[in-house]
């Protein structure tokens, strides 16, 4: 089994890797279970953020019957959660564009936030032009938000603009995809107006960056990054993540990625290409 001879960390993706929306892809419980049982080290790592760490374990437990301990686990979510925890003083807040999954994270570690609100829904100029910016306010963190609106758009700006608050992303992931494979817009189009009129790019926390790269490293004291392999099915997040934090790839055709998408570029090149995570377990390369 030639990956599990050159590789003793597999970090996957989730979602177009291990299931797709709310199905299992056929064979990853048993290709997890397996790995496991040949002492490889097994992470996730994943630029959702509507999902708890522990909500996490208890899907990965209930829909896979795969039991994980809380240190193989990255979301994008917690990595952000505990950035700002730590950047923040303790009367400090966040302007949260996001989800309530990504609310209930931030409660976790006891970050103070403001944006979060059915009140922020609605808004007219003249309520802008008199709006009072939060001074606690220091950090700008944005994510996926079905409820983003011009509202919140506004205020997260002058926060940045006026008050000099940092602007951090979860991710720019562009798209997302559901179960019956259809492709919705993603975090980095929910935040394209605010970057644009800001003439910034938010600094991004989750895949493609090396942060969460570096503090698995940390964690899991890895010696050997060679024998570290990503296994995602985005270029743009997953294998352009395994090429920022320097190990080899593996890009799974399950999800949003068609062979044709890496025909038709010539900017990022996976180390391999298989068609799902059941592949893993091939002879050959």
């Amino acid at each position: 089994m030639f990956f599990t001879t050159q590789y003793d960390v597999f970090l996957f993706d989730c979602d177009g890797v291990v299931w797709k929306g709310g199905e299992t892809i056929p064979g990853a419980p048993e290709i997890i279970k397996t790995l496991v049982s040949l002492g490889k080290t097994v992470i996730f790592v994943t630029n959702n953020t509507s999902t708890t760490l522990s909500a996490y374990l208890q899907r990965f437990k209930d829909q896979l019957g795969v039991c994980l301990s809380k240190d193989q686990i990255y979301s994008s979510g917690i990595v952000t959660s505990h950035y700002v925890q730590q950047k923040l003083l303790p009367n400090e807040k966040v302007f949260l564009i996001g989800s309530q999954g990504l609310s209930r994270i931030m409660d976790e570690v006891g970050v103070k936030y403001i944006g979060y609100d059915d009140k922020m829904n609605t808004a007219d100029r003249d309520s802008l032009a008199n709006y009072v910016p939060d001074e606690q306010v220091k950090i700008v963190v944005g994510a996926f938000d079905c409820c983003y609106n011009y509202n919140k758009m506004a205020k997260a700006f002058v926060h940045i603009n006026e008050c000099g608050a940092e602007y951090v992303a979860t991710n720019l992931d562009m798209n997302h995809a559901l179960a019956d494979g259809r492709l919705l817009p993603g975090t980095g189009a929910v935040l394209e107006g605010l970057s644009q009129s800001l003439g910034i790019t938010p600094k991004v926390l989750g895949k493609p960056s090396s942060d969460i790269f570096k503090i698995i490293h940390a964690d899991h004291k890895i010696p050997d990054k060679s024998r570290v392999l990503m296994i995602g099915d985005s270029l743009k997040s997953d294998i352009q993540f395994g090429i920022n934090a320097g190990v080899d790839t593996v890009l799974v055709l399950s999800g949003i990625t068609s062979r044709r998408d890496v025909d038709n570029q010539d900017i990022i090149k996976p180390t391999y290409i298989i068609d799902s995570i059941v592949n893993l377990l091939d002879d050959d390369r």
